[in-house]
This record gives structure tokens, sequence and C-alpha cells, in this order.
């Protein structure tokens, strides 16, 4: 599986886009002045869309898997690749819930607190991260970038395809 992880690389503020394809890393570029990017104003205030980091991708992939979970949960299942605190894991997840990737609900119980975690359902949201990530990479990569999606494309299903069939022809009718 071949995916792009983008993450801040302080001090320095730049950003680094990571190629990875079965969890192994194929090289690491320094691309762009800072780790956000403007997005069309919703509503007359502009935002900010953040990229996401590598930890922040593989938490939102537990959470993709399992559906909801606990710090505690998608720490145990990180442990498998990584070591990982269970702090590192918490902030993450708060991270997110402040990006409204995640959402979050509170079990009050003996030991103060839990939160179970969920996939945000702002889909706009998650649409103006991708294509933002996507527009870093094709500018720095361009053909190569164009490439490897390519190549993504041939690993989906026949209803994957056929779902990503339907949206191109309808945003070609759009045009």
């Amino acid at each position: 599986m071949l995916s792009f992880v983008a993450r801040n690389c302080s001090p320095v503020g730049k950003t680094s886009v990571v190629f990875r394809a079965a969890q192994k890393k194929f090289f690491t570029t320094l691309i762009g002045d800072n780790s956000q990017f403007k997005v069309p104003p919703s509503n007359a205030s502009s935002r900010q869309v953040e990229i996401i980091g590598e930890l922040e991708s593989d938490v939102l992939e537990v959470l993709k898997i399992k559906g909801h979970a606990t710090a505690a949960e998608v720490m145990e299942v990180l442990k498998e690749k990584r070591e990982i605190a269970y702090t590192t894991v918490s902030t993450t997840l708060d991270r997110l819930f402040k990006k409204r990737l995640v959402e979050r609900k509170a079990l009050p119980g003996p030991g103060g607190t839990r939160y179970l975690f969920s996939l945000g359902k702002d889909e706009k949201l998650k649409k103006q991260i991708v294509e933002s990530t996507l527009d870093r990479i094709t500018s720095a990569f361009g053909e190569t970038a164009y490439s490897a999606i390519y190549r993504r494309l041939d690993s989906l299903s026949e209803d994957e395809l056929d779902r990503l069939k339907k949206q191109v022809e309808k945003a070609r009718r759009k045009k």
C-alpha cells in the first residue's frame, strides 16, 4: 500500500513529505515554508487547514479500523508498530479532536473520566486536508507524484474503482 504522509518538522518550520509503502519509508524531503495551508473562506472567515503528521495518520487509521476506542486501546494497537507512551497517544488524540478530525465522548467512571474517540464526520474538512496535501506533493514532485497515485489506483478493488469512476463522471458533468 502506497501512502503519502506529511508532517511538521519543528523547529525549522518546514513540512516533510514521507512516501510509505507497506510500512517502509522510501524518502523524505522538506518542502514549503510552513505546515499550514490557506483554504477558501467558508462563511466570511478564513480558516487554516493543517497537514496531519505520521503519528496522527496512524491514530486515524486505528480509529477507522476499530470504529471507536479509548486512548489506551489506540496505544495497544500502535505498540505493535512502535514504542509509544500513553501520554503521546492521548495528546495526539486531543490534537486530532481540536482539528475536528475525531470526536470524543466522556465516559465518567472509577479513576476519573475516560474519553471514547471516533472518526470525525466533517467530510469537507477531510477533503480539504487531502487536497492540500496532494497539491503540495504534486507541485513538488510533478510526474513522479501522478505516477505514484496512478499505481495506487491499481490496488483498488472493483467496487472502489466503480465508486471512483462515478465521482469522476459527476465532477466532469459539473464542468
